[in-house]
């Protein structure tokens, strides 16, 4: 999720390609190694030691950076009692030292650049990787922690958007002009391949991590504001967006052989001549094609339909659709981040209105209800837990607490039991 509000669509010229034959998962047929203790994908199910493990899980970006063992382990335990299997983190921060204040990536209140917390620093075009207590051994304390509570984790690499850095602190420091020279010149993407392979050789032996993901949302554009602007024309497209992803995915794989590997996009669709930016490959996505690539294990795919300028009706089929895809494909689909605003933020953050009954119990519960018939595990962003040194973790419009039993009760708990009692028929 982009974490400031406000999201500026990119569009672009769909070019013609002929529709490709997908294969079947795993390639080459026969059932994939596994490794105890750590999930792996067989067909359209993800597997741990053997069994199904179909599950319900959230989204807690912020737990490398507090910086407090203490509550992180609150923070998981908690979400273990809920039910959540597995949680996403970010396994990046990227600090600019050379950041002009007014320049970009226009950083915000997020950290990036003030907080204690960096797993990266660039200065004068020269990135240095954070091996210390402030920096990788941070993160080396949630890993610790998730493996001690059985909790896993999704370790995304860096992010489209400026909140804790990402995509375009590369870029600015090592010649790119734009947002999408992320994806292909040659200097960024080595630099990025730098960091990946620092982590993931960290942790390739970690029963705690799910999968790595290359990256939040990546996109050909940003958000228009504060990120680079987007290359002009039709450099950017699918085809390099999906040439990207593997060649990270196939990098990836050759340090770690044990865990999956997938994208982290936000599921858009690539259909000719479709005039929905979600289904057009507006900003750089191919959902069949990316689902289909030997390096991916599986898919992602979010829904914000606030910021989307979407209907709760669209919503549902954007669900429906993904399901389809990992039955079509036979390979797992995440439904990785979802969230739906209460009144009030709608009104301040999008100035909309949607009808009295569409309430975030309503809507959110029938997104679970479809994912579920299509056999899809889910994360809702985000966890929100109290009784952390500091309280309750920030709430950003979406965040469902644990303790706020009227949202939690059917959407948390409840969720998860539906959720085990269909992994347990499978």
């Amino acid at each position: 999720m982009k974490l400031t509000a406000g999201i500026t669509l990119a569009f672009l010229a769909a070019s013609t390609v002929a529709s490709p034959t997908w294969p079947t998962w795993p390639p080459f047929g026969g059932k994939p190694k596994y490794h105890k203790g750590i999930p792996y994908a067989e067909g359209s199910k993800f597997m741990l030691d053997g069994k199904p493990f179909l599950f319900a899980g959230s989204n807690a970006y912020w737990l490398p950076f507090i910086n407090n063992p203490s509550d992180v382990r609150n923070a998981l335990t908690q979400a273990k009692h809920a039910g959540l299997k597995v949680m996403r983190t970010w396994a990046f921060n990227d600090k600019n030292a050379t950041y002009i204040p007014g320049g970009l990536p226009m950083y915000g209140g997020e950290g990036a650049g003030e907080s204690p917390i960096y797993f990266q620093s660039f200065k004068d075009g020269v990135a240095t990787i954070n091996y210390g207590p402030n920096g990788l051994q941070a993160l080396d304390k949630v890993v610790k922690i998730a493996e001690e509570t059985g909790i896993k984790l999704v370790m995304a690499l860096t992010n489209n958007w400026a909140d804790y850095g990402g995509m375009d602190v590369y870029t600015v420091n090592l010649g790119g002009k734009y947002h999408d020279d992320f994806f292909h010149s040659p200097k960024i993407v080595n630099a990025f391949k730098k960091y990946t392979a620092a982590v993931v050789s960290r942790y390739k032996d970690s029963p705690a991590i799910f999968a790595w993901e290359l990256s939040n949302e990546p996109r050909c554009g940003a958000d228009g504001t504060r990120n680079l602007p987007r290359s002009a024309g039709t450099n950017c497209s699918h085809v390099m967006v999906t040439d990207w992803i593997a060649d990270m995915g196939k990098f990836i794989k050759g340090i770690d052989k044990k865990h999956m590997v997938t994208w982290g996009g936000e599921g858009e669709f690539y259909e000719e001549g479709n005039e929905d930016w979600a289904y057009a490959g507006a900003d750089g996505g191919h959902f069949y094609n990316e689902l289909a690539l030997q390096e991916m294990d599986f898919g992602t795919f979010h829904l914000y339909p606030d910021w989307w300028d979407k209907t709760a009706e669209w919503a549902n089929k954007w669900v429906a659709d993904h399901g389809k895809a990992q039955v079509k494909l036979n390979k797992p689909v995440l439904f990785e981040e979802y969230g739906w605003l209460h009144p009030e933020d709608r009104l301040a953050f999008v100035n909309r209105t949607v009808p009295a009954n569409q309430t975030r119990v309503a809507v959110i519960g029938e997104w679970q209800k479809i994912a579920l018939q299509y056999k899809m595990s889910d994360a809702y962003w985000q966890l929100g837990v109290c009784g952390l040194s500091t309280g309750c973790n920030h709430n950003d419009g979406f965040t469902i607490y644990l303790n706020n039993t009227e949202e939690s009760r059917p959407l948390i708990f409840q969720h998860a039991k539906d959720v085990a009692k269909v992994n347990s028929r499978l």
